[in-house]
């Protein structure tokens, strides 16, 4: 890469991407996500363009011209070095990005002229040529796993840089949420439930480990379950997790958050499948009627708070958005491209298989809610989905059996860089952080929004009075 120059910018700032261009979805998120104003439509003198390594040309002529300040460009396909383009070489490995912060994947090294703004033990991930960035990286695809981090990390410090403006961060925090406990009418079926005490156990245990760390625990609880095809709340089967759960509420440090009804769907049960997708076909009227039994079963057993909502298996159909949204209830989705919040709903930001993670190095969380990507962590059980296989395939032996001893559960709460709070406040700070405002160095918002401001001179957490 050759720095070609650009001319300086006007303290706005934003970001551009080519029409069509399949990395605007990206640059959505990611302009929301640091207060960066809508993207660009037309090249501007005062935003940086993005784009894919086909892409490169026309946005150099962009740069070259001073119609863009400057560019970053994502190249996530192996090749060899021919003109201007740089050598492009896929790697498998579990590199280093930091401080017990390994990720496990294949990776993209480059050899391109400039600064290599991110090593690994594998090579260069991105170069940096004075208003010009090469990222080996596909953000698309990246997006929702743990590989992200980095690519974030260094994207964020160019903006900055090249821009010459602050950007708007969230605040370093994130969430845990603990899926289908105690138990579920679908578990009971398949034979995968546990029983009362051994489940108070692990929920005290995991409350308990949380209160110490000064975190919240979400859990995500089903209202009902099936005794003899008899549908039954849940606190006649597991009373004493419901108990544990209660304790933990009066002490602050578990947060309880709608789970659909049984977590089965039961047109498919009567058919003689298996199926924990609950809401798949469910129309309005029945989706009222489960959430109406559901919310005062909340309300009676946990009392009458705010709370949000998750589908079994993060399946909704039409019917039961509708009658959500007429509650206003936020509802969470999976991680998907753009705002995290809109005005129903919000995204989640990993997927609970947790691609990427490397051993017991739970690194890229913090690195993730460092660049204001709150991580949003989902446990089945005491640990990550597919975690099992995961450490197999890379034969993490001595992982395997130090989460034997301590599950990932237990080790959460103390990773270091993020505070774990409440689903319900983490949807107010998402709602406040979009009506956040950059205009010049000047950054604006809702009285109270906690804001770190990141900058030429490195990263500050503020209050704003308005």
């Amino acid at each position: 890469m050759d720095d070609e120059g650009g001319g300086r910018m006007s303290a706005a700032g934003g970001i551009f991407a080519l029409p069509g261009s399949r990395v605007r979805r990206f640059a959505e998120a990611i302009s929301w996500l640091w207060r960066l104003g809508p993207v660009c439509e037309s090249p501007d003198r005062a935003a940086v363009g993005l784009g894919w390594l086909d892409e490169m040309a026309e946005l150099r002529k962009l740069v070259r011209s001073g119609e863009l300040a400057g560019a970053a460009v994502f190249a996530a396909r192996p090749g060899p070095r021919t003109g201007r383009m740089p050598g492009r070489h896929r790697r498998a490995g579990t590199p280093s990005f930091g401080p017990d912060c390994r990720i496990g994947g294949d990776f993209y090294v480059l050899d391109a002229k400039g600064e290599a703004v991110v090593r690994s033990e594998l090579g260069a991930h991105a170069v940096r040529d004075g208003a010009w960035m090469l990222v080996g990286a596909d953000p698309d695809a990246s997006w929702g796993a743990l590989d992200n981090a980095w690519v974030l990390s260094a994207l964020a410090d160019f903006l900055v840089d090249v821009l010459d403006r602050p950007l708007a961060l969230l605040p370093p925090i994130g969430w845990v949420r603990y899926d289908d406990a105690p138990g579920s009418a679908y578990h009971q079926l398949a034979g995968r439930y546990k029983p009362d005490r051994k489940m108070q156990g692990r929920l005290s245990k995991a409350v308990s480990r949380f209160a110490a760390a000064g975190a919240c625990l979400n859990i995500a609880i089903p209202p009902r379950t099936l005794v003899n095809g008899r549908e039954t709340p849940v606190d006649e089967v597991w009373p004493r997790s419901i108990a544990a759960i209660q304790d933990g509420l009066r002490d602050g440090h578990v947060e309880p958050v709608y789970h659909g009804y049984l977590h089965l769907d039961t047109a498919a049960w009567e058919a003689g499948q298996l199926s924990p997708r609950e809401f798949e076909n469910v129309g309005r009227e029945e989706a009222d009627r489960r959430l109406d039994i559901a919310f005062e079963w909340f309300a009676e057993t946990f009392g009458p708070e705010r709370r949000t909502f998750v589908a079994p298996v993060w399946t909704y159909s039409d019917g039961l958005l509708e009658a959500l949204a007429d509650r206003g209830v936020p509802t969470w989705l999976p991680p998907d491209l753009g705002p995290l919040a809109a005005a129903n709903t919000v995204h989640e930001t990993i997927y609970s298989t947790m691609e990427g993670l490397v051993g017991l190095d739970y690194g890229p969380f913090g690195m993730l809610a460092n660049v204001g990507l709150p991580p949003t962590v989902v446990i089945h059980g005491g640990l990550f989905d597919a975690r099992m296989h995961g450490l197999r395939d890379r034969r993490q032996v001595v992982s395997a059996a130090r989460l034997f001893l301590r599950r990932d559960m237990l080790r959460v709460p103390w990773v270091e860089g993020v505070r774990w709070i409440g689903a319900s406040e983490l949807v107010d700070r998402l709602r406040a952080h979009d009506r956040v405002s950059v205009n010049g160095s000047t950054v604006t918002g809702p009285a109270g929004t906690a804001v770190v401001v990141r900058d030429r001179t490195g990263s500050r957490a503020i209050s704003l009075d308005a």
